[in-house]
């Protein structure tokens, strides 16, 4: 095991802390995080709002749709 190297690329590097918020909203939050930091604010509101939308109103639909069928 101790010869095992695994070389990873920067742009990954990068983005790896993003995807422990799980793996769909990872990097919608890396998305706004980056974009911002790097000072393109409206594309970053665009990834906010679609961040929002799978962690809010998605589970919020999911559920009203789910017990409409009980």
């Amino acid at each position: 095991m101790a010869g095992l190297d695994v070389k990873l690329s920067p742009r990954v590097k990068r983005l790896a802390p993003f995807f422990l918020a799980w793996p769909i909203s990872g990097p919608l939050l890396a998305g706004v995080v980056l974009n911002f930091r790097d000072g393109r604010p409206v594309l970053a509101s665009l990834y906010a709002i679609a961040l929002a939308e799978v962690a809010i109103l998605l589970p919020l639909i999911t559920a009203k749709l789910s017990l409409a069928v009980l």
